[in-house]
């Protein structure tokens, strides 16, 4: 056999990916992979030593599909953090298998990676104070409605990968919005803060739990 494989790794990884996002992890492994490839197992323990190796390069693999797929840079630190919140809905629904294999299995990386509030690149200023600055809270407020919000997200991703909880994507766009803007009352931020971030209409804040 030659030193360097055919198949590239990515290559391997996507398909991988694929098995996934299409028939769960439980679908996976390396006989399955070879054959969606039309090759045999060897290129792929040469390339990653088994199925540990794989599954462990297959979670950054599937995290910055999500990242880049999902979850959309935006100017505005508030405007970002909702569209990621949007994301991981998106996610469940479109994809439940790969939101369970990435944030509800025993691999998850739900709490140090699934809706971690990461710095802009191109001036590292923590997230956390400018949505503070923003908000004209703290930064400790900023962290912890961040946190509750995450912890919500998640949970209404987990119910709706595992098919307990079947609705539109608008209504559970407007659950997640409503609630962050009702945890955010509890701040005592403005009304004219509040009112920008429902785009003029406050009211929307008020009428609907869902």
């Amino acid at each position: 056999m030659p030193s360097s494989p055919k198949i590239k790794k990515e290559d391997i990884l996507q398909t991988a990916l694929e098995i996934v996002t299409q028939n769960g992890y439980a679908a996976l492994n390396i006989k399955a992979v070879a054959k969606k490839l039309g090759c045999s197992t060897a290129p792929i323990s040469w390339q990653f030593g088994g199925m540990d190796g794989l599954r462990q390069e297959l979670i950054p693999f599937a995290e910055k599909y999500v990242e880049n797929t999902y979850y959309s840079f935006n100017e505005n630190e508030f405007v970002a953090f909702e569209q990621r919140g949007k994301g991981t809905i998106d996610l469940a629904l479109e994809r439940p298998y790969l939101f369970r294999f990435l944030y509800m299995g025993e691999r998850s990386q739900l709490l140090s990676n699934g809706f971690e509030l990461k710095a802009d690149p191109s001036d590292g200023t923590n997230m956390y104070e400018k949505i503070a600055d923003m908000l004209e809270i703290t930064i400790e407020q900023a962290m912890d409605f961040a946190m509750t919000m995450m912890v919500y997200t998640q949970g209404m991703g987990t119910l709706i990968a595992s098919g307990i909880v079947q609705d539109t994507k608008e209504n559970m766009y407007c659950m997640l919005h409503n609630t962050g803007m009702t945890y955010l009352k509890g701040l005592s931020v403005r009304e004219d803060i509040l009112q920008d971030l429902s785009g003029g209409d406050e009211s929307d804040a008020d009428s609907s739990n869902g």
